[in-house]
């Protein structure tokens, strides 16, 4: 499996979690804790798609000007990182415990494709 394979792998793991979420949360009519929770995975995912292009753009050794990749990411990653928690945090139908899960479940998502990954490879040196 290659990085771009492992990658699209985590993105699809990341939206059955959160398709997963949102059916458990609807079931207990909480939609204010559905839109919380999306838009925590929302926000964990771009920060991870952020990562994936900084390193695609800066840390490959085919990458052009990496000085500037890592430039644009800082000044625009982190000024919308803050702006979208303060807007949130403002927003008085927010539910922060499930933003903070909805971002978590994100880092859950990648942790069990993870595993999966070993647990594939190991059964394939196994035979």
């Amino acid at each position: 499996m290659n990085d771009n394979d492992f990658i699209r792998g985590t993105y699809r793991s990341i939206a059955i979690t959160w398709i997963i979420a949102m059916g458990w949360s609807l079931a207990f009519q909480k939609p204010w804790i559905a839109l919380s929770i999306t838009i925590g995975m929302i926000l964990g995912t771009g920060i991870l798609a952020s990562f994936d292009w900084l390193v695609r753009r800066a840390f490959y050794p085919e990458a052009k000007s990496p000085r500037l990749a890592l430039v644009k990411y800082g000044l625009l990653k982190y000024p919308l990182f803050c702006l979208a928690l303060y807007g949130l945090v403002r927003w008085d139908k927010a539910n922060l415990p499930a933003f903070c899960g909805g971002i978590v479940l994100v880092h859950f998502a990648i942790i069990m494709k993870m595993m999966g990954a070993r647990l594939i490879e190991k059964s394939r040196d196994s035979r």
